[in-house]
């Protein structure tokens, strides 16, 4: 299926909240025959969607399939408003206008699950999704909800489900460039890390200094850099300064342990086993031409 095909059927479109108080089967793991966005209007909390929990905050925005498991964890002190949809991709089955409520996940079984389809285009769409901040459709979901409960119109489920797909395509956007301003950052932290070496080859350059001069996590800034230049962060320190080296080798007269300190090194038997398994030969060897 592609977003293109999809014609969305919204079966219950309404503002409600939940509390602490609420009763106690809706703290359980739920799921649902039909698909689920959630628009959090107030309050604050936590929902657990397949195992991962989200932060709930004014503007988050949840969307998830038909069968995925979530559960509520509202804050203690206060409960958390929102406007919640209840839908399919596809006209399918709007003859099917009651709403289907969620059952603990012990009930459910796959037979319940109305729609099941696979977008091929949009492949986002086929696992849940949650933005922290997406302020821009509430005008649209209160649209939604105020006609769904007010309305009694021929035109009604088209309007429901041109705005219901506009707010969808508005949440693929707001993914992608999420995606891509990540990416950007990504992009530029690893630029300003290789910058960094490049300033600082000929002093001490620990995973530990790395971290606190870019305020990350130093498994997660390695795994980033891998991600953009192709080698480890010790790789590639460990390679520029054998390339600093060579190149003091090719253009001066200094010896070779001047050399090494010079590039970083702080072990000269270190440095020549480095250089010999980088360069194929010693560095005595490299600078007579050998």
């Amino acid at each position: 299926m592609t977003l293109q095909e999809a014609t969305p059927f919204v079966r219950q479109a309404l503002v409600t909240s939940i509390n602490c108080n609420t009763r106690d089967d809706v703290f359980f793991e739920l799921q649902s025959s039909d698909c689920r966005l959630f628009y959090i209007i107030s309050g604050k909390g936590s929902m657990t969607i397949e195992g991962v929990t989200y932060r709930l905050c004014p503007g988050c925005t949840l969307m998830f399939r038909a069968g995925t498991k979530y559960v509520w964890q509202p804050s203690e002190d206060v409960p958390i408003d929102f406007i919640v949809l209840n839908f399919d991709y596809t006209q399918n089955f709007s003859h099917i206008r009651k709403p289907f409520h969620p059952v603990h996940s012990d009930r459910f079984s796959d037979e319940d699950i109305l729609e099941n389809h696979i977008f091929t285009d949009e492949e986002i769409l086929n696992s849940p999704i949650v933005i922290d901040n997406l302020a821009s459709i509430e005008s649209r979901l209160r649209l939604m909800t105020t006609e769904f409960n007010v309305a009694d119109d021929y035109c009604l489920d088209q309007l429901l489900s041109s705005v219901l797909k506009s707010v969808i395509i508005s949440i693929i956007r707001e993914v992608n460039i999420s995606k891509n301003e990540e990416g950007n950052r990504d992009l530029t932290l690893t630029r300003d890390i290789i910058q960094f070496i490049q300033d600082n080859y000929d002093k001490e350059i620990s995973y530990e200094a790395l971290s606190e001069r870019f305020y990350m996590n130093p498994v997660y800034m390695n795994r980033i850099f891998k991600k953009n230049t192709g080698t480890s962060l010790h790789a590639f320190i460990v390679n520029y300064r054998i390339n600093m080296a060579m190149e003091l080798l090719r253009s001066s007269n200094i010896s070779v342990r001047e050399i090494a300190f010079a590039s970083g090194f702080t072990d000269i038997p270190h440095f020549a086993k480095t250089f010999k398994k980088i360069a194929g030969i010693s560095p005595s060897k490299y600078r007579d031409g050998e």
